[in-house]
């Protein structure tokens, strides 16, 4: 998603190097997120064997400063197989000063729908956490979900999230770079899911763009793969 301020904290934080020792007043349960993720993985791994999980999050909209989450879906990949059966999936009741009906008829979230098994924030914050463990976070303009997410574990007193992000976003543009005129939405997920012929069932439900993204994750690296000409690493993402 579009924005500036999200990114340039996002590239920030990730160039910071990580303490060693959780912060004690930080709630038990991202104490375990912080111990299990010690380290980023290296460029130098294959992208085979690195654990993937991929992110989406449906938000009252797009102003990470006042706008909250209200559902967040993650699946998990390993090389070029998504493991469907491995997901996760929660929703957050929509705070009433955010109801409004404009992201509504987007994301389809009906405010007090019945359809739903609501979790407090804490309590999904902890199993995202559990669930993302030490794997490298995949998105489409995952900034944006990065930044909602970590201003989430802020008003729980805990920390950011410490993943290593890739974004298939730019994943896309460097395997087709545009042109000085390209429109953004030339690689929105609509788009690159229709240029790559991807379904785009259950689009803007968190858990159903996090399959579209997984998909075209696993398309772009098919693609990155025959313009390299080696097997890939990370490092060439």
């Amino acid at each position: 998603m579009e924005g500036f301020e999200w990114l340039r904290k996002l590239r920030s934080s990730m160039g910071k190097s990580k303490a060693s020792e959780p912060d004690s007043t930080w709630p038990e349960w991202y104490q375990r997120y912080f111990r299990a993720t010690p380290n980023k993985p290296a460029d130098e791994v294959p992208l085979e064997e690195l654990p993937i999980v991929i992110i989406d999050a449906e938000t009252t909209g797009l102003d990470v400063k006042k706008d909250r989450l209200l559902s967040i879906g993650a699946l998990r990949a390993l090389g070029n197989s998504l493991q469907i059966a491995d997901h996760f999936e929660g929703y957050l009741p929509t705070p009433p000063d955010q109801q409004d009906a404009r992201a509504v008829h987007i994301h389809g979230i009906i405010p007090g729908s019945r359809r739903y098994d609501y979790l407090e924030e804490e309590e999904l914050m902890e199993g995202l956490l559990e669930f993302i463990g030490e794997r490298t976070i995949v998105g489409h303009h995952i900034g944006f979900d990065v930044e909602m997410i970590n201003r989430a574990l802020e008003r729980l007193g805990a920390g950011p999230l410490r993943n290593r992000v890739i974004d298939t976003a730019d994943l896309a543009k460097r395997i087709q770079p545009s042109g000085y005129w390209s429109p953004p939405e030339k690689y929105s997920l609509d788009t690159l899911a229709r240029r790559y012929r991807i379904p785009l069932s259950d689009r803007h439900t968190a858990l159903g763009d996090a399959y579209i993204t997984g998909v075209l994750w696993l398309k772009l690296k098919g693609r990155l793969l025959e313009k390299v000409g080696r097997d890939l690493v990370l490092g060439d993402l």
